[in-house]
């Protein structure tokens, strides 16, 4: 029989994965602790759902492999675009990181968020 998951808390959902070091973009940027639960990855890596906690960290993309669509339940994130503006995210906003996205991501504190991944 296949059942329903509950992931109405995201933080507990998220923390019953192991916790990693997450991949950054060079060696000399300190990589934070996160907790990423999957409820669906086919297996093309094309398509990604869960939950997600992360520690605080701030990181340079270059050209986003995914069109991902993010609602955070804990934290902040700040985006920074090449020309200098910004986007600022909080708890019970929702927002699409575009594929291709080039810039920054930032974040204070701890985040937690539902996502999905398309490639």
């Amino acid at each position: 029989m296949i059942r329903a998951i509950d992931m109405t808390d995201a933080d507990a959902h998220a923390r019953q994965a192991a916790p990693r070091g997450m991949a950054m973009s060079a060696p000399e940027v300190p990589a934070p602790v996160e907790w990423e639960n999957l409820v669906v990855e086919r297996p093309s890596g094309e398509v990604r759902m869960g939950t997600w906690v992360c520690e605080p960290y701030t990181d340079e993309i270059v050209d986003y492999a995914y069109d991902e669509f993010m609602y955070l339940i804990a934290g902040h994130i700040e985006l920074i675009y090449p020309d200098g503006s910004r986007d600022r995210f909080g708890p019970g906003q929702a927002f699409l990181l575009p594929k291709g996205f080039t810039g920054t991501w930032k974040q204070e504190e701890t985040v937690t968020k539902y996502f999905a991944m398309i490639g």
